[in-house]
């Protein structure tokens, strides 16, 4: 057995995202650094903005106090310019479009996605008790170096999560919105659900009915799943592997460097720092 160093159990305390635990799994040393503040603040999150856009316009249509259709297509052009100017000064990333045209395309895209999303929320949540971009911080117990229970905290904020009242209490329910129009994108995302039905025990003392996508731009613009108990030990496992592992701080490298060409820790990672060099490539 792995002895322990002589530590508070509050100092030994770590948060753990859904996020944290997949890049730990592809780069220990990614994670680690991300969970050191390493990350490049003029990382470029081009990729990533239209998801921002369509999520800040679901939660504050959502947040509204009546819910109307079409409102949430007028929203995009300020959210687009807040969101750009937000993560610049908050040092989260720049978006570097990819052309004159690109921000058009973006915001054209956003707004059909958008209008698709309306009806489907009309249906899923509008109904129901719903908390929109619900942010939690959840206790857990897992086994410490030396097998103690240590408690670390489930963190992480879900797209919507609704509440239905039946006779025998309530039926929970979480989704997590894609801007994605891939049709096959769901298979990287089922962890991130299994995740959320965790933070939903946790928090109610039920599990989930059902968490699902909602991917308007898709085939299948809803797409639920059901989790079982053997789902939900997976995921206890790696959550448990990944406190392991950084209480006994193992950061190795993932094995080869073909996914690394947009790490946006790499300016801090050892496999691309020139000794004496501070990371500069000398000159020859």
């Amino acid at each position: 057995m792995i002895s322990a160093p002589e530590t508070s159990l509050e100092s030994r305390e770590i948060k753990i995202s859904w996020t944290r635990l997949r890049e730990h799994a592809e780069c220990k040393k990614h994670a680690a650094l991300k969970s050191e503040g390493k990350k490049s603040p003029v990382t470029n999150i081009r990729v990533f903005f239209p998801g921002t856009v369509a999520d800040r316009a679901m939660r504050k249509w959502l947040c509204q106090d009546e819910q109307k259709p079409g409102e949430m297509a007028a929203m995009v052009d300020v959210i687009m310019d807040e969101e750009e100017r937000i993560a610049r000064e908050t040092g989260d990333g720049v978006v570097h479009w990819r052309g004159p045209a690109d921000r058009l395309w973006v915001r054209d895209w956003c707004t059909e996605l958008v209008h698709r999303l309306e009806p489907i929320l009309f249906e899923l949540a509008v109904p129901l008790e719903y908390e929109p971009a619900w942010r939690f911080r959840l206790p857990l117990n897992v086994p410490y170096l030396d097998g103690s229970p240590q408690r670390v905290w489930i963190i992480g904020e879900m797209d919507l999560f609704t509440r239905q009242s039946v006779p025998a209490g309530y039926l929970h329910r979480v989704w997590d919105l894609k801007a994605t129009a891939d049709n096959g994108y769901w298979r990287k995302n089922v962890g991130q659900l299994v995740f959320y039905d965790l933070a939903t025990f946790l928090r109610t003392g039920s599990w989930t009915v059902e968490c699902g996508l909602i991917q308007p731009m898709c085939n299948i613009p809803v797409l639920p799943f059901v989790f079982s108990d053997q789902d939900r030990r997976e995921l206890l496992a790696l959550v448990t592997s990944y406190c392991l592992d950084v209480w006994g701080k193992v950061q190795t490298l993932r094995p080869t460097s073909d996914k690394c060409g947009f790490c946006d820790v790499s300016h801090a990672c050892p496999r691309y720092q020139v000794p004496g060099g501070h990371g500069r490539v000398p000159w020859t």
